[in-house]
């Protein structure tokens, strides 16, 4: 099986969504033919290291990738695929800038138009189910471009709700679609806090549900475990991803 190298685009754009939320559009020749529409589409971005303007991407072979010769290995970091637009050739994706930043939210706050970087084919297992009563949507602000194709796949007249942590009101932002929307906001406490304590006094609606979990690893265990063992979720109507994990 040979594996499909990552493409190399450019900076077409970047803007705050929020104070703490960058969205950087992507595009260029090696955007044709990607396959980045639908929910929760997540890819492997890989950014240039200092003195390299463009990154060192592995080429595709029949045993896997192949680093070139001599360069540095690049840093790697899972990111989902906000909005995908073929017709434009243009790639957003959505950077949640940290305190201290890591080296792919300093990339994305000061990348200017032409700054190159490698993005993978995208993946994602998660499909609305079409047969569910309702569908629940859980997450912090690093799940929230996931959250946003979530909303917008989801089946119309279906109840949706969605309960969404952020660190203040500052960083709620326009969603998609017809969800019932809670936002948590975390101030000083523990991240994840606040979020399981909104979604365990959540009401839910009657009937078999499906539920899209992400964002602190921790949290996201503890909370699917409460879905499952104690609202009565089927196991595999829970799907859930942790995104970071809190020190």
């Amino acid at each position: 099986m040979t594996t499909t190298a990552p493409r190399l685009l450019q900076v077409r754009s970047s803007v705050r969504v929020t104070p703490r939320m960058v969205r950087v559009a992507l595009g260029g020749e090696e955007l044709a033919g990607f396959s980045g529409s639908g929910p929760d589409r997540r890819i492997k971005m890989f950014f240039p290291v200092p003195g390299q303007e463009r990154p060192a991407v592995p080429r595709a072979s029949t045993g896997g990738p192949v680093w070139p010769a001599g360069e540095p290995r690049q840093v790697i970091r899972t990111y989902t695929v906000r909005r995908f637009d073929p017709q434009a050739g243009e790639l957003d994706v959505d950077f949640v800038l940290h305190e201290g930043h890591g080296p792919a939210a300093a990339w994305a706050r000061d990348a200017k138009p032409g700054a190159w970087v490698g993005v993978s084919e995208p993946g994602g297992r998660y499909e609305p189910d079409p047969t569910a009563d309702f569908h629940v949507v859980i997450g912090d602000e690093t799940a929230l471009p996931a959250v946003a194709t979530v909303l917008e796949a989801l089946p119309e007249g279906v109840p949706a709700l969605a309960v969404l942590e952020v660190a203040d009101a500052a960083e709620e932002q326009e969603l998609p679609g017809k969800a019932e929307i809670t936002w948590v906001h975390r101030g000083d406490a523990a991240p994840g806090a606040p979020l399981a304590e909104a979604v365990r006094s959540a009401t839910f609606p009657d009937g078999r549900g499906q539920v899209w979990l992400s964002g602190e690893s921790g949290c996201v265990r503890d909370l699917r475990k409460h879905l499952i063992d104690e609202r009565g979720f089927d196991r595999r109507a829970v799907y859930a991803t942790g995104y970071w994990r809190a020190r």
